[in-house]
């Protein structure tokens, strides 16, 4: 299942709080996700705006990811 959660960084180029793209891994045994994985940073705001811009941005955010 794809999720995703509001994470306490801010996006580089407006400040406002980052969405994290969460893949959470469930089992039939439990109601709760056992396991959870980032998948990526996003704000959708500047990421379609100024996709140059947010890519350079996020590598240097994330040590290049």
């Amino acid at each position: 299942m794809n999720g995703e959660l509001l994470h306490g960084d801010l996006c580089p180029l407006c400040r406002m709080p980052l969405l994290l793209d969460v893949l959470e891994v469930r089992s039939a045994q439990s109601d709760f996700p056992t396991a959870e994985r980032v998948t990526g940073y996003r704000y959708p705001g500047c990421q379609p705006d100024r996709p140059e811009q947010w890519t350079e941005a996020m590598q240097s955010h994330c040590g290049g990811a």
